[in-house]
């Protein structure tokens, strides 16, 4: 035959006379298989004189082979003995069916084989008259049934834990100790009922035998009063009495199922909540496991928050083998058990990346009970966090509309704790859904400002600060302005401030001016969103309103000016603007900035002394473009218009071009300047060598050019002293590190650079005053004196 299959063993015992032996086994069966059935399920005298003398025997034992066997008489011979076993080391063979249920299954031989070979048995074997549904409907038709099959279940469920005792049936009829057998075994797993060896019947008590001994009545000896062997488990069908078993948690909660539902479901849940416990390393099945089992197999509802507490226990911590399916059955079960906010927040974090749809369920379900607890006078706080989710447009709609219904009954005050839940959840309402209370929570807000509210943790906070806007501008407008005025300057600029737009509305004009006059970020955003505006050049008066709004309470810096200024078009700068920003620049030291903003304003400038500042810094800037240009500058007599504040002005931006120009023509250029620009120079060069934050080669470059301008010669002799103590400062500070790249940088220009330099360092180092003049300097410039 095909197919996995039972190895076949047939032995005949005929009597004392002859020990017998293995009349036929199947092909390939083993000897340790043989030994196994030698000496453990042989049908036994004491078994043939039962039941009138020809009753059958059904013994089951494992180490390390499953074996079951039948035995009987030998038809017309009442000393012959027949036994067949069938074996395995394969426990999926059985299939689903308990080794009891095999009681005069239709397959069983009871003639020995033709030859000395016989055929194995097939794998999932045909049960006896003892089915799942024949067991339980016999155990139902039973006195006390429930509470027999309940002891018997417990009794054989404890066989496999630590000093386990015995269980002993004394019965004269074994095909009812069978169908306990079964029955009590069909409710544990698979695997442990065939673990659970029995002999029907014993030649008597067997210490190193069977965990189940079926005893005939006249073999009962010490067994017939069931509790005086505190070593046994002693069940007397002939009386009914038992000893004294505490019922398993498994057994109370299997056995009422069993004789109540659909057995097979049952018996299939028994092995699922098994595999589940398998899977997670546990020995047995916890209450979890047995539940899930009857949700999965049975469709059992959960009645209680205990059970329901079970489950999601359980899905915390599903085992590997859970099906996709499997879990969402349980997370309904929960469900239907109407879990407390708790629960359901640990559902939710179980549930989260399952079905999107159940996700959702319980998602909102959750909602829903936070929401039920804030309005019995919770104070909105969730239980945790929620991994995130995102909602599908169905469900975001739904839970919205929920949030929105308990919005529009709620007092003002407790609006924010609703909307700070609803942002936990990820939910935004529509405050035009709950308009009445919007408008009652924008009006009470500005009248308490120093209530907390943060917009930042609702979900609809722009909306919410929009009807805050309303309710504030229509104040301003009315005989509460000034104390309104007062509350925004103080308080609500901060909320208001990323919303401002029109320099016109009083509202936006008063957030303005309190966000520029109280701080740093706040100011540049402030004065950001002006700009767009600004550049609004058919608005009458546009930058008026701008400058109005932003410098109210504060004067503006110069780069504001410049910034400002330099974007607007030309028909937004007023005369009245012009005026308001020439005040601004009264009193002020002259800077590059304050320049650039002059030269900005120019056209409405009326005061004398600003326009010569502008005259004398255009001049200075031509002199610098046509230096960027070609190296060649205008004539001297030029800068000699230029005043000395001009000059300092300017200075970083005239040393940058000399840095970034040809040094020859920087040199020269600085030369026919005059002291003017060469006192500026000295010091910026002195201020470029210094900065840590600019390069190396910049610093050692601002050297170089000083050097190469204090040796000039139509340097007068108070510029030459002037560059040399600076550049004796410089030393003083360095070292000869710092001298070699100086030097490196001179000699590429040539070697006679470099000498100078070194000889100037011989000098200083001797602290010897230095000549204004010498032949070195003259062959340094290539104007020799004796040439």
């Amino acid at each position: 035959m095909g197919g996995p299959a039972f190895e076949s063993l047939y032995y005949v015992d005929r009597g004392a006379a002859d020990e017998g032996g293995f009349q036929a086994v199947s092909a390939g069966t083993r000897e340790e298989t043989k030994a196994l059935v030698r000496r453990s399920v042989l049908h036994t005298a004491s078994a043939s004189e039962s039941s009138g003398g020809a009753g059958p025997s059904l013994s089951h034992v494992f180490d390390g082979v499953y074996v079951t066997a039948r035995g009987v008489r030998l038809a017309g011979d009442d000393k012959h003995r027949f036994t067949h076993a069938v074996a395995t080391a394969d426990s999926a063979l059985y299939g689903a069916v308990r080794p009891a249920q095999l009681w005069d299954a239709p397959w069983w031989s009871e003639q020995p084989a033709p030859s000395a070979e016989c055929a194995p048995v097939a794998a999932e074997p045909q049960p006896g008259p003892f089915g799942v549904e024949e067991v339980r409907d016999w155990v139902r038709g039973l006195p006390d049934g429930e509470a027999r099959l309940l002891a018997v279940h417990s009794a054989l469920d404890r066989l496999h834990g630590h000093g386990a005792a015995q269980v002993v049936f004394v019965g004269p009829d074994p095909a009812e100790i069978a169908r306990w057998i079964a029955a009590a075994t069909l409710l544990l797993p698979q695997e442990m009922a065939l673990r659970v060896g029995f002999r029907i019947y014993a030649t008597g008590p067997e210490p190193n035998g069977p965990e189940v001994l079926a005893l005939r009545p006249d073999q009962a000896g010490r067994f017939a009063e069931p509790g005086s062997d505190r070593n046994h488990v002693v069940f007397d069908l002939t009386t009914g009495r038992h000893s004294a078993v505490d019922p398993t948690e498994a057994g109370l909660h299997w056995v009422p199922r069993f004789l109540k539902s659909d057995p097979y479901d049952v018996v299939d849940a028994v092995e699922l909540a098994h595999l589940f416990a398998r899977d997670a390393n546990r020995r047995r099945a916890t209450l979890a496991d047995r539940l899930v089992g009857g949700v999965l197999m049975c469709g059992e509802s959960i009645d209680d928050r205990a059970h329901a507490l079970e489950l999601v226990n359980w899905l915390e911590h599903a085992p590997a083998s859970s099906t996709t399916d499997a879990l969402e059955r349980v997370t309904e079960a929960v469900m239907a058990a109407g879990p407390d906010r708790t629960l359901l927040r640990r559902l939710a974090i179980s549930v989260h990346s399952g079905s999107d749809a159940l996700a959702g369920q319980v998602r909102y379900a959750l909602l829903w009970a936070e929401i039920d607890e804030f309005a019995r006078g919770g104070d909105g706080t969730p239980l945790g966090t929620l991994p995130e989710r995102q909602w599908t447009p169905d469900e975001m709609e739904k839970a919205a509309s929920l949030v929105e219904a308990a919005a529009g009954g709620l007092d003002p005050q407790r609006l924010d704790p609703l909307l700070r839940l609803a942002a936990t959840f990820g939910v935004k309402p529509r405050p035009e859904r709950f308009a009445d209370a919007a408008a009652r929570f924008a009006a009470w807000w500005a009248d308490n400002p120093g209530a907390g509210m943060d917009p930042d943790h609702w979900p609809c906070g722009d909306e919410l600060i929009a009807l805050l806007r309303e309710e504030l501008a229509s104040r301003l407008e009315g005989p509460d302005a000034g104390p309104t005025a007062t509350a925004i300057r103080e308080h609500w600029w901060r909320v208001l401030a990323p919303a401002i737009s029109d320099p016109f509305a009083p509202l936006d004009a008063a957030v303005a001016a309190a966000a520029v006059e109280n701080g740093d970020r706040s100011r540049q955003d402030a004065i950001a969103a002006m700009l767009g505006p600004l550049r609004e050049a058919d608005r009458p008066g546009v930058g008026d309103a701008v400058w109005d709004a932003l410098f109210a309470h504060s004067s503006p810096t110069l780069p504001e000016m410049r910034r400002l200024f330099a974007g607007m078009p030309t028909a937004t700068l007023s005369e009245s603007l012009a005026q308001k920003a020439l005040s601004a620049l009264a009193g002020r030291e002259v800077s590059a900035l304050y320049l650039d903003v002059l030269r900005l304003l120019v056209e409405h400038v009326r005061d004398e002394t600003l326009l010569a500042l502008w005259k004398e810094d255009g001049t200075l800037r031509r002199w610098l473009t046509a230096f960027r240009r070609s190296g060649a500058t205008p004539p001297p007599t030029e800068l000699s218009e230029v005043s000395k504040k001009v000059f300092a002005a300017r200075g970083p931006a005239v040393v940058d071009a000399l840095l970034e120009g040809e040094q020859a023509k920087a040199v020269d250029a600085v030369v026919r300047a005059g002291e003017r620009l060469q006192q500026v120079v000295v010091s910026e060069l002195a201020a470029a060598w210094d900065d840590e934050a600019t390069t190396t080669e910049r610093r050692d470059r601002a050297v170089v050019l000083a050097f190469l301008i204090g040796w000039a010669d139509d340097l007068t002799p108070t510029m030459r002293a002037e560059f040399d103590k600076a550049l004796e400062g410089w030393a003083g500070a360095h070292g000869q590190a710092d001298y070699r790249r100086v030097s490196r940088l001179l000699r590429a220009d040539g070697p006679e650079n470099a000498a100078v330099w070194h000889e100037w360092l011989r000098e200083l180092s001797k602290k010897t005053p230095r000549k204004p003049t010498s032949p070195v300097a003259d062959w340094l410039l290539g104007r020799r004196r004796d040439r």
